[in-house]
């Protein structure tokens, strides 16, 4: 009887060293994210399915934006060189919502600015919707008459944390601090 009851102490115990506490919000129940087929700023094939083993952070943008992305993607830049070597199984994704302005070869440019491994994303209206759909990713022009571009791209600004096996996990605001982002990552790299 006493070995039966301390294998259930340990189980118990066991058990709740697992758990993950995270800064950003849990999704209830993890999704798994499909395959989805984009087209990264070297004109090449990405898919979520092969950033399995990976720890993946999505933010959907514009190339344009005058404020939010570049703030995201500064945040991400400081998370990569604090994890340092770490940062290999890390893949930090910008998806746009500017398809017709931000083709590959400008989201190549763009995501130099911040980070040699960032990867930027595109596709066909097609290939992005499911993408923006299962994201919840939402946005819409805005004319802006008196400015240079002519135009600004009102869109929704969580990142979304995919964990190693595949599963939409955690969803952080775009302001996040970088240390909830890092304590989030490390989390999940364990």
């Amino acid at each position: 009887m006493r070995r039966w009851i301390a294998a259930i102490i340990f189980v118990v115990l066991a058990a709740s060293c697992q758990r993950v506490s995270f800064r950003g919000k849990a999704l209830e129940t993890p999704r798994p994210v499909p395959g989805f087929a984009l087209i990264d700023q070297h004109g090449q094939a990405f898919t979520f399915t092969d950033q399995r083993g990976r720890v993946v952070l999505v933010f959907f943008g514009y190339t344009r934006c005058p404020d939010v992305c570049p703030f995201t993607l500064a945040t991400f830049r400081d998370v990569a060189r604090q994890l340092g070597p770490e940062a290999a199984r890390v893949r930090f994704v910008f998806v746009t919502v500017d398809p017709e302005q931000d083709t590959p070869a400008f989201l190549n440019r763009y995501m130099r600015l911040f980070h040699p491994d960032f990867v930027g994303l595109t596709g066909t209206p097609e290939a992005l919707k499911p993408v923006y759909a299962f994201f919840g990713a939402s946005f819409r022009r805005v004319k802006v008459p008196n400015s240079a571009v002519g135009y600004l791209m009102a869109h929704s600004v969580n990142v979304a944390v995919i964990d190693r096996d595949g599963r939409w996990r955690v969803n952080l605001d775009h302001n996040a601090p970088a240390a909830d982002m890092l304590h989030d990552i490390r989390q999940l790299l364990r």
